[in-house]
């Protein structure tokens, strides 16, 4: 074999340079650990290259060899391809004068050592600090280490045999107060191979050679023939716990005959408790019905107060509609006084419906809206309340200052709600007259309004007091609602609400929002691009509701079959192929759930889309499984229901039955 191939295959890493310092042999030992295969210059591969992380231990090494010395191989750390290595390096010089480099990778064994050492002092750590005595006791019962716990139990006396020690701990047995036979002692027992766990005996320990109860512990220690060299003796003071558990079990006992004694007694003062309970539950029961029949009775005040205030303007739209029916300005702009009216009132409701039900709030908020022309409708909604209140001397004055882009993102009935009802409080707070300016402003990343009023202002309680629900210095004539719905709506808004008022100087209300820039855009008052007809069954139990759906499906270019019950839609949806490519349909129907129809309707047909109308918040059950293409809640706005049957996919080319 030759010497190159001899040195491939031997498991060290060898290098062979010639008198000018260039590499002329490395074998694939030395080439994956020094990096060479991907150096990007392998005709510089020279000593001072090659060896770099190395020339520190290497030179003196090269420099005793060429002295004619024999140089002992040194340890060196260095950082290459493969990480942080330690190797022993050994250099010597060939008959040619060439030098020979060789490195043994011992980074393994170096860690294993470093490992063992520290583990070695982590354990002498532990021994010292442990609270228990220990000591290590040799086959031939010499004791050749203790812990300083142990060293503490004999002051003055530093036993180094067992019979020493067992001369001076005096051990007896607890229960019988005989000496212990060493014979039977934990340590002899341990040198004999067996493991003796929480034992107590009676010892002597400290100064006064007081008997301490203490539980000891032996342990073998045996060599890798399986024979035991050693024993270990732990040691633990328990006389404390001892005797807690002694007064603990003559406790028991007492407690034990205390409760035999008194058993007759306990078991008439328990007929006696619960007879008392009974009556004090159904007092509770009745307070609390009381109490919540009382803040139904407010709520319900309070929801009326709103829904009132928001019939009020569309029925002073509607006859007026009437009056101006041939002015298709005026009759435009009556229906959309209307329908904002309308969404102020759906909002209510559907406060009503999540206090009522628990249901949370739909956390999309996906319309960009404009406070600045949400303040402006609500003042333009709230001008036949304040021209009633201008009777005799009393002159309310409103002042606008709006900022262009104040946008947020958010429900704009809820946002119409929050602001007139500030509006109301404010107009309310002046029984004799003053002025209310309403104002947008834009601050940074936020969009905050504010309405200010002249009137009669705060005391620093009831300013403390304001937004709680049902608080109202109105007395019958408030709910306590307003307030804590405007906080209610602004925090679901993500927003904040500041009040600043004092007696006699009015008040002012600031609601600031996060900014959401760009224009107002209303996903649901976009105009309907899509000029796709659809098939559409629709299922609606309410024959006013079914008819005026079907017209506005109907406008919008579909074609529709409307229907009034389950029954009635399942023997439609009976038919293959399919005749529809949607399903509307209402959640609370005569004969079922919508839910459950749905569910039907994706099993038979699964290419049909499915959309979904509620009276309530518009959630999908968490059992529910079936796609559902959009869902809206009542009442609907027909440019939304267009919106969202537009975004469908192109349905396919099947026509409807005759």
């Amino acid at each position: 074999m030759r010497v190159d191939q001899l040195f491939a295959v031997i498991p060290v890493a060898i290098g062979q340079f010639d008198n000018d310092g260039t590499l002329v042999f490395a074998n694939a030992r030395a080439r994956t650990l020094l990096g060479l295969d991907a150096s990007p210059r392998p005709d510089r591969e020279t000593l001072e290259t090659v060896l770099a992380p190395l020339m520190g231990v290497i030179e003196p090494l090269i420099q005793t060899a060429r002295a004619g010395l024999m140089a002992p191989p040194a340890i060196a750390r260095f950082t290459g391809v493969q990480g942080e290595r330690i190797v022993e390096v050994s250099v010597g010089i060939m008959s040619n004068g060439n030098v020979l480099v060789s490195a043994s990778d011992i980074t393994a064994r170096e860690s294993l050592l470093e490992s063992l050492e520290r583990r070695s002092r982590e354990l002498a750590s532990i021994f010292e600090v442990t609270p228990s005595s220990v000591r290590v006791i040799t086959s031939d019962e010499r004791i050749v280490r203790a812990n300083s716990s142990a060293v503490r139990e004999h002051p003055g006396a530093r036993p180094q045999t067992l019979d020493e020690l067992i001369a001076l701990d005096q051990p007896l047995y607890p229960t019988t107060r005989q000496p212990l036979r060493k014979d039977l002692h934990p340590v002899v027992r341990a040198l004999r191979g067996e493991m003796v766990q929480s034992e107590r005996y009676i010892l002597l320990r400290g100064v006064q050679r007081e008997q301490r109860i203490v539980e000891m512990h032996g342990a073998p220690v045996k060599d890798g023939a399986n024979r035991t060299i050693e024993a270990v003796m732990v040691c633990r003071d328990v006389t404390d716990q001892h005797r807690l558990a002694e007064n603990l079990a003559t406790q028991v006992r007492r407690t034990t005959e205390l409760n035999e004694r008194v058993s007759t007694e306990a078991e008439r003062l328990d007929r006696m408790v619960e007879a008392r309970s009974k009556e004090l539950l159904a007092i509770q029961e009745t307070r609390a019905r009381d109490r919540r029949l009382t803040a139904l009775g407010q709520l319900a005040a309070g929801v009326m107060h709103d829904v009132n205030n928001a019939l009020n303007p569309i029925m002073a739209a509607a006859w007026l509609l009437d009056r101006h029916a041939e002015d298709p300005m005026l009759v435009r702009d009556y229906a959309q006084r209307i329908a904002r009216a309308a969404e102020t009132g759906a909002a209510t409701a559907s406060r009503v419906g999540r206090f009522l039900r628990q249901e949370p709030i739909d956390s999309g908020l996906r319309d960009v809206v404009d406070l600045s022309v949400i303040a402006e409708e609500v003042l333009q909604l709230s001008e036949p309340l304040i021209a009633e209140r201008k009777v005799g001397d009393v002159d309310i004055r409103i002042h606008r200052s709006f900022v262009e882009g104040a946008t947020v993102r958010g429900m704009s009935g809820e946002l119409r709600e929050a602001v007139l009802n500030l509006v109301q409080n404010a107009v309310d707070a002046m029984p004799h007259g003053g002025s209310v300016t309403v104002r947008t402003v834009r601050v940074g990343e936020k969009v905050c309004l504010e309405v200010v009023d002249t009137g009669i202002g705060m005391s620093d309680e009831v300013r403390e007091r304001a937004f709680e629900p049902f608080f109202s210095t109105k007395g019958s004539g408030g709910s306590g609602l307003g307030l804590a719905e405007v906080y209610g709506i602004v925090r679901r808004h993500r927003g904040s609400v500041e009040l600043r008022s004092s007696e006699g100087e009015g008040t002012v209300v600031e609601c600031c929002f996060p900014y959401a820039g760009g224009s107002h855009v209303s996903v649901q008052d976009a105009a309907v691009t899509s000029s796709v007809s659809r098939r559409i069954l629709l299922v609606e139990d309410n024959a006013d509701g079914r008819e005026f759906v079907r017209r506005v499906l109907v406008e919008g270019g579909h074609a529709v079959e409307a229907v009034d019950c389950i029954a009635a839609a399942r023997a439609k949806l009976r038919q293959r192929p399919t005749p529809f490519d949607l399903l509307i349909t209402d959640i609370g129907l005569p004969d079922g759930s919508g839910w459950e129809l749905s569910a039907e309707a994706h099993a038979v047909h699964p290419e049909l889309a499915i959309g979904v109308v509620t009276g309530w918040e518009p959630t999908v059950p968490t059992e529910a499984t079936t796609p559902i293409s959009f869902i809206l809640r009542k009442p609907l706005r027909a440019a939304t229901l267009l919106n969202c049957v537009a975004s469908l996919s192109a349905p396919a080319a099947t026509s409807l039955p005759s």
